[in-house]
């Protein structure tokens, strides 16, 4: 498997990496790691990660760098894969990074936290929800987003109160994110039922999970059927699909559901809000909802990011914003600490309340952000939207 290291100065550009000595001997660079889905079906949130980087990065460089020295990005491509982000992480971690935005997903998050914390370098996933990552105990990793058992929570809340959701199949890409989103999801929904023997106004009847089943992933562009799955559930008619995965599979699979005349509402997590999974689904993704955070253009503090973000690359990511944070939180903690050492930096991140686009962002112990709100988003007409709830939908 090929794998992508790519070094880059703003605007972008390929420099050697010869006769730098980046973080750790006081050179004229200071350097940070990007790891993310580069290539491959997933390249898209890749690139969105890697994007928000470089915005961030040439507003430092513009205004002089960070401690007198301009900053460099050194970006690896982990191909969403494992042992790919294992291999990632040990090859950054030894250009003199300091510290990590990455990775995208969970499982490679995880993958590669191993090798940052042996290093203390400081570890900023923008996307990585699974409560997982920062249970581990280590004192160098953060994420700028949330966590699935907390939009898990959000989508059982809308899935019971506002669809009245009575009957749900449950999938899962086979992912660490995709499984331990569904978990949670399905966890919440069990947790809103009225315990037995206890009355309770306007209790909800018992919801009964009709299916659970991990999907193939999709590969090289080839599609996977999915009709054995999907084909009990003609005659079920449960009310909702929920899917714990990513976009690639979450197209593949409402496509399928349109093909086989499911009348099932669709609801997924945050890693579906991708502009591909509309253009790959097509009309099958009209009314599919997903949990994710607010809308970046409604965030009073978002809004040069926004104007900045559109100029540049056009078209903003779903996780654009949060890398765009994860950087400058980064940066900040460098300036702040006066030096690049690691131990230094995660004792800065830990301690201080940073400003970013999206709002406050302020570290827990554990390496979480204090305050996460989720909200339901809907395709409608082809774009995504949040959901204003106010009342049961028939």
């Amino acid at each position: 498997m090929k794998k992508v290291f790519i070094t880059l100065m703003i605007p972008l550009a390929i420099v050697s990496l010869l006769g730098f000595s980046g973080c750790e001997g006081g050179g004229e660079q200071v350097r940070i790691g990007v790891a993310a889905p580069l290539t491959g079906e997933q390249a898209k949130a890749g690139q969105d990660v890697l994007h928000g980087v470089q915005l961030a990065v040439s507003e430092w460089n513009a205004k002089g760098g960070v401690l007198g020295k301009r900053i460099v990005i050194i970006a690896g491509d982990d191909r969403a894969d494992e042992k790919e982000a294992y291999i990632v992480a040990e090859k950054l971690a030894n250009q003199g990074i300091c510290g990590i935005i990455g990775h995208y997903n969970s499982h490679c998050s995880i993958a590669g936290s191993r090798i940052y914390n042996q290093r203390m370098l400081p570890q900023i996933s923008p996307a990585s929800t699974n409560p997982k990552f920062t249970e581990q105990g280590f004192a160098n990793i953060f994420r700028t987003c949330g966590r699935d058992d907390q939009q898990g929570q959000v989508a059982a809340e809308f899935a019971v109160k506002t669809l009245n959701l009575k009957k749900v199949a449950i999938f899962n890409d086979g992912t660490t994110y995709g499984r331990g989103l569904a978990e949670e999801f399905k966890k919440s929904i069990a947790a809103l039922q009225t315990p037995i023997g206890i009355k309770a106004k306007n209790q909800q009847p018992p919801i009964e999970i009709v299916a659970e089943a991990e999907l193939q992933p999709v590969k090289e562009g080839q599609a996977p059927g999915y009709d054995a799955v999907l084909d009990p559930l003609i005659s079920i008619q449960p009310d909702l699909v929920y899917f714990g995965g990513s976009y690639p599979e979450g197209a593949v699979l409402v496509r399928k559901m349109k093909e086989r005349k499911l009348k099932s509402a669709f609801m997924a997590g945050d890693a579906i809000a991708n502009s591909v999974y509309l253009k790959a689904g097509g009309i099958a993704t009209e009314g599919t909802y997903f949990t994710f955070g607010p809308a970046v253009e409604d965030m009073p503090e978002a809004g040069r990011f926004y104007g900045s973000f559109k100029a540049r690359y056009g078209e903003i990511g779903p996780y654009s914003v949060y890398s765009y944070d994860a950087a400058m939180v980064l940066l900040r903690a460098v300036e702040k600490a006066g030096i690049t050492a690691g131990d230094s930096l995660i004792s800065v991140l830990h301690s201080l309340k940073f400003s970013g686009a999206m709002g406050e962002i302020d570290f827990d112990q554990k390496g979480d952000i204090k305050a996460a709100p989720y909200v339901i988003w809907r395709v409608k007409g082809g774009e995504f939207v949040p959901v204003k709830v106010e009342a049961p939908i028939e």
